[in-house]
């Protein structure tokens, strides 16, 4: 039976506009989330089964450069779009709101084009000297063309985030982009990684339509109709936005060698299979992540708007509220991958078992990520953008330095040991800085 105080604190929570909006809107943000879970995990299992082990991991290393770009591309306006929108939004500054989306979407598409341009030509030399994967260069040549897509899609989502039109902004970062792939391969034929990469850049594409026509919609009434009048008022500072965006690229440049560094590493020193080996454990353990993404698309705008309120107890209740919605969800999901590991991994081939293994370390390293709560969020939305920063190099030398010493020598193993403990540094650090900045621990969310 649950304890009586326990249903009384839940009661409480309910009672509070903020915590209710955080609970039930976590809710609807999950089942999207479940939704994008299931799409991407599916669009991996197709894309093994499909086209092998090797050419799925020529695909999955296009992804990962691509990425790369597009993430490096948007010059950390990621948090700042939500920061800035929900913010804006909240006071009733509307002609800001649009300011913030117009400038994120010109910065990202002008930054993102001159690095896609950069990377294809010279796709010769990367696939070459760098990693020296047969067939990889017209792989690369073909899905660094979606990088700029990516990165303007993933600015519609934050901005949709920032006006809490959250099953909006899921649908856009996490569902089409994998729905589309998916749905190319069970229509068309597809027998190669070249195969998919064009199916690649034409779902990017889709989801940049998708995510505009979101967009328009969203701000389609009155109140968020663009300023009539040009004035200083109705436009957000562009030295403002650059402040913020500055200490946010570091930690999404660092945040990109954390998540997907190793699989590089395997590029470098094994083979095709070993990167899609990894990619796809990889992948799979994220799938314990989505409740992480969910509670964060509700609370990152929160946070912003409660710190800037002045309502500090809030916005420790709310923090606290989000780990234990996140822990709910998580220990289940993270026990279910350790007891069956093998027959996950069997569900992309039976080769795939090998990484069996590997999956559970990068299990383990996902759940210390949920445990600890949105501890990157509330840095950053709190002011503390630079803390977050030095908390990303720290990790991000520690995953590259792991890397270098077990890759070589251990393979798949060796990269899933240097991201789960790069993906655990980098968020036990954030827990000593909110403890220290905020003045609370997230670990000991229990006492809430």
């Amino acid at each position: 039976m649950i304890p009586m105080d326990k249903v009384l604190t839940w009661k409480a929570h309910l009672t509070e506009p903020h915590m209710r909006e955080m609970l039930l809107g976590s809710a609807a943000g999950l089942t999207i989330k479940v939704l994008a879970a299931l799409s991407l995990f599916a669009m991996n299992v197709v894309v093994t089964r499909t086209v092998g082990a090797s050419e799925a991991g020529l695909f999955f290393l296009g992804f990962t450069l691509v990425t790369i770009v597009a993430t490096v591309g948007r010059v950390g306006l990621d948090q700042a779009v939500v920061k800035f929108v929900a913010t804006e939004y909240a006071c009733g500054a509307f002609g800001k709101v649009h300011s913030v989306y117009r400038k994120a979407v010109s910065w990202a598409v002008f930054a993102t084009a001159i690095l896609a341009l950069t990377l294809w030509l010279n796709a010769a030399w990367v696939t070459d000297s760098i990693f020296s994967i047969e067939g990889f260069e017209p792989v690369l040549n073909v899905m660094v063309i979606a990088a700029p897509f990516i990165a303007v899609y993933i600015i519609h989502a934050q901005a949709l985030q920032g006006l809490k039109r959250i099953s909006k902004s899921m649908l856009v970062s996490s569902v089409c982009l994998p729905a589309g792939i998916l749905a190319a391969i069970l229509v068309f034929p597809v027998t190669t990684a070249y195969d998919l990469s064009k199916y690649f850049v034409i779902a990017s594409m889709i989801t940049v339509v998708i995510g505009r026509f979101f967009w328009k919609q969203s701000v389609s009434n009155a109140s968020l109709a663009p300023p009539s009048v040009s004035h200083d008022a109705a436009f957000i500072s562009s030295s403002l936005l650059r402040k913020t965006c500055m200490p946010l690229w570091t930690v999404a440049i660092v945040h990109q060698v954390i998540q997907w560094s190793s699989q590089l590493m395997l590029g470098v020193w094994e083979d095709a299979q070993s990167i899609a080996f990894f990619a796809t454990a990889q992948r799979t353990a994220m799938l314990t992540s989505f409740i992480l993404f969910a509670v964060n698309s509700i609370a990152a705008p929160k946070f912003a708007v409660m710190y800037n309120s002045g309502d500090h107890d809030g916005l420790k209740r709310l923090a606290l509220l989000s780990v234990k919605m996140m822990m709910l969800v998580a220990v289940p999901t993270t026990l279910f991958i350790l007891i069956f590991p093998e027959w996950l991994m069997s569900m992309f081939g039976d080769e795939f078992v090998a990484a069996s293994t590997a999956l559970m370390i990068l299990a383990l390293g996902q759940f210390v990520n949920i445990a600890t709560g949105s501890v990157g969020y509330l840095l950053s939305m709190t002011g503390n953008e630079v803390k977050v920063r030095d908390n990303m190099l720290i990790s991000g030398a520690l995953t590259i330095i792991l890397g270098v010493a077990l890759i070589p020598a251990f393979g798949v193993i060796g990269a899933a040991i240097a991201y789960a403990c790069g993906v655990s540094s980098q968020n036990l650090l954030c827990v000593y800085q909110v403890n220290k900045q905020l003045g609370f621990n997230t670990l000991l969310f229990w006492k809430a």
